[in-house]
């Protein structure tokens, strides 16, 4: 896949068709920007009522070219692009970027336009970006390619840039210059109607120039491709995303606690937790990611020492640190003793390092020196607040000249003027610069976060379930909620531990069902009406003999009548004691696939909302990252004179229930709840189980 791309992405030769001879065309400013970056192959402009264009030749068809262009650029009108693409394919050219406009993004009728495309140029063998695009940029010395129309060229660099959006592409590559933040290749994917974003991960895996990569999405095409080839890629390469279209994409089914919860975002964040990303929550986040991770190397730890000359910017930081799960290091007695040689005696040496704002370029040489040699420190960070006898750019320029010396991250805040940032660009091996603390703490972590991720062991392999026979009888009877007795069969299939438990259908069989069970037991009623039993009185629990089972049997029938429901039957179980109570539940989100969720259970789970979700089938170590997420996880700890739960079991009872959606399209939803998880070595057991196959 990445090698069909070389037509694109290091075309020798390229035609662009539809060209204009106005300079300030689209078509004007792409060919000048190719003559601007130094396009190291031939270009042939494509028009056949126009001579010349700039210096360059005019050619009235792509008949006419002496030679068969590799890429063909296309920017004519809409209703001439079929045409033209037959035209490139009757050429035998290998790659097409379609400019363009007006096609998928405006309609029905253009979008089978663009479906017509498709099929001619899959046929052909042949790949195309677009259509609706601004070009694409390659910056490697061998071919210096600028084919966009962008105003603002892009510097040269490590990362490598896709975009959905072509004038978001535009506005970033602007934007990226202020910071200083460089490109490997820019490729503005327009409506991916051939060439996505994971074409483009396979190609950036291989590019040795490119260290880090930076993606604008509005959607995730293939996403089970997208999570394997991200999570492989991003190991050595560091993945930054900010994804557009954050709201609701449709409300699910409010009969499902999983269904409620998973509404908007939450199963394109699953998929990027899961992959290994880093998401910036804004784009400002994304340069910052961006730049720092193509500037700095992961750290091998979390502990940061801060050199500063003014102590409110550190305290800033210092809660920045807290917040993103970094630590102030404890710097050695021998590293306190040398900065106590040359600072005065009114500054701080415990970290943070305040120098005062008397501190000179050699101050912050010396001691940003010292906390990098210093083994308990895995990152360094600085903050200069305007100095008050010398420039930030000399002390810029002590801090880049200590960069190089080590292996550890430095990162630069100058609280200062705001033309210091454009001219400390010509400081060669200056670190990420940024303008407060909080935004370069935030970049560290992400640093950090890339750093875990990469050295952690390879992903296991998520567990597989073979497919259920009680779930394809129900398939035949047709869309429904299982009946309670099913739906525990499934997990039982499934490995998932179920409460003892009989279903009745008529009252006068509870005490059979009861005593072969042994008290005490556990009363539900159930029927399709039945969505949230305790809601309206549907559950018993703790009848510790006949008379309380009858008597209470008696009692919900009653508040059944006067709520207007009549149940199908009752489940009868035996009662789990001394447990603490976790959710587990699957939903299905109409982009992602199947989503499988972990939370606290029991009936307040969608008031609490402390849940964690992922992609299924899944694997032990993202169950271990799911419980990790839960912000009541420790709840099920030991705490307070009570044991642990059974967490290793309750992680399991999730990989199995993620294994069985998987394995099943056909399960819409599925809550297990509760789900009640028994002191370490006792297991886990379900109570409580609905699941809906079908539409």
């Amino acid at each position: 896949m990445a090698d069909s791309l070389d037509a694109i992405l290091r075309p020798r030769t390229l035609a662009v068709i539809g060209v204009s001879s106005r300079a300030d065309s689209l078509s004007g400013r792409l060919l000048g920007n190719l003559f601007a970056a130094g396009y190291t192959g031939a270009v042939y402009p494509v028009n056949p009522k126009v001579p010349a264009v700039r210096s360059f030749r005019c050619y009235p068809s792509l008949k006419a070219i002496p030679d068969t262009p590799d890429l063909a650029v296309v920017m004519v009108p809409r209703d001439a692009v079929p045409a033209t693409i037959d035209e490139c394919l009757e050429a035998g050219v290998g790659g097409i970027v379609v400019i363009t406009a007006g096609f998928r993004e405006g309609g029905g009728a253009g979008a089978e336009v663009e479906r017509r495309l498709l099929a001619r140029v899959r046929a052909a063998g042949v790949r195309m970006i677009g259509p609706n695009c601004m070009g694409l940029i390659n910056t490697d010395s061998d071919v210096r390619m600028d084919a966009s129309f962008t105003p603002a060229p892009a510097l040269p660099g490590a990362v490598a840039f896709a975009s959905h959006s072509g004038a978001l592409g535009v506005a970033m590559l602007e934007a990226a210059r202020d910071v200083g933040l460089g490109f490997s290749h820019f490729v503005s994917l327009g409506n991916s109607a051939d060439v996505d974003i994971n074409d483009l991960l396979e190609v950036w895996e291989r590019h040795d120039p490119t260290r880090v990569i930076m993606l604008y999405l509005e959607s995730l095409p293939e996403p089970q491709r997208f999570l394997a080839l991200a999570k492989r890629v991003g190991r050595s390469k560091p993945i930054v995303v900010f994804k557009g279209g954050r709201t609701a994409a449709g409300q699910r089914a409010a009969s499902s606690h999983t269904g409620a919860l998973a509404a908007g975002d939450t199963a394109v964040d699953a998929l990027l937790r899961q992959a290994g990303v880093l998401r910036a929550g804004t784009l400002e986040e994304l340069f910052d990611l961006a730049l720092a991770l193509s500037s700095a190397p992961p750290p091998r730890g979390r502990r940061v020492a801060v050199v500063t000359n003014a102590g409110g910017p550190a305290i800033a930081a210092t809660d920045a640190l807290s917040d993103h799960g970094l630590v102030l290091a404890s710097l050695s007695p021998a590293t306190d003793q040398a900065l106590r040689g040359f600072l005065p005696a009114e500054a701080a040496v415990a970290n943070p390092v305040d120098m005062l704002p008397s501190a000179t370029p050699d101050n912050f040489r010396h001691a940003v020196e010292l906390a990098l040699a210093d083994e308990g420190a895995d990152a360094v960070l600085t903050i200069t607040v305007t100095p008050i006898m010398v420039t930030p750019l000399a002390i810029a320029q002590g801090i880049a000249e200590v960069k190089a010396q080590g292996d550890k991250p430095l990162l630069s805040v100058f609280m200062t003027y705001p033309r210091f940032f454009s001219e400390a660009r010509s400081i060669a091996g200056l670190p990420a610069l940024f303008r407060y603390p909080e935004a370069a703490v935030a970049a560290l972590a992400g640093l950090a976060r890339h750093g875990e991720r990469a050295s952690a062991p390879p992903d296991e392999a998520p567990a597989t379930a073979p497919r259920s026979a009680i779930i394809e009888r129900a398939l035949r009877r047709g869309p429904g909620y299982l009946p309670p007795g099913e739906a525990f069969g499934v997990l039982e299939e499934a490995g998932i531990p179920v409460a003892p438990w009989r279903v009745v259908p008529r009252r006068c069989e509870l005490a059979a069902a009861a005593a072969a069970l042994g008290y005490p037991v556990v009363l539900k009623a159930f029927g399709e009406q039945l969505i949230h039993k305790s809601e309206v009185g549907a559950v018993a629990i703790g009848l510790a003999d006949q008379a309380a089972l009858d008597r209470e049997a008696e009692a919900m029938e009653g508040r059944l009548a006067a709520a207007g429901v009549r149940p199908e039957g009752f489940l009868v179980q035996g009662q789990v004691c001394g447990a603490r109570e976790a959710i587990l539940g699957v939903t299905r989100d109409p982009a992602v696939g199947p989503l499988v969720m972990l939370g606290l259970g029991g009936v307040a789970v969608e008031v609490w909302k402390d849940v964690s979700f992922r992609v299924a089938p899944i694997a032990g170590s993202d169950a271990d990252a799911m419980f990790g997420e839960l912000r009541g996880g420790r709840l099920l700890g030991a705490f307070r004179g009570r044991p642990a739960c059974d967490i290793a079991a309750l992680k399991q009872a999730l990989v199995r229930l993620a294994a069985l959606a998987a394995a099943h399209p056909e399960i819409a939803e599925c809550d297990v709840n509760p789900l009640l998880v028994l002191d370490e070595g006792r297991g886990c057991v379900a109570v409580d189980v609905r699941i809906r196959v079908g539409a």
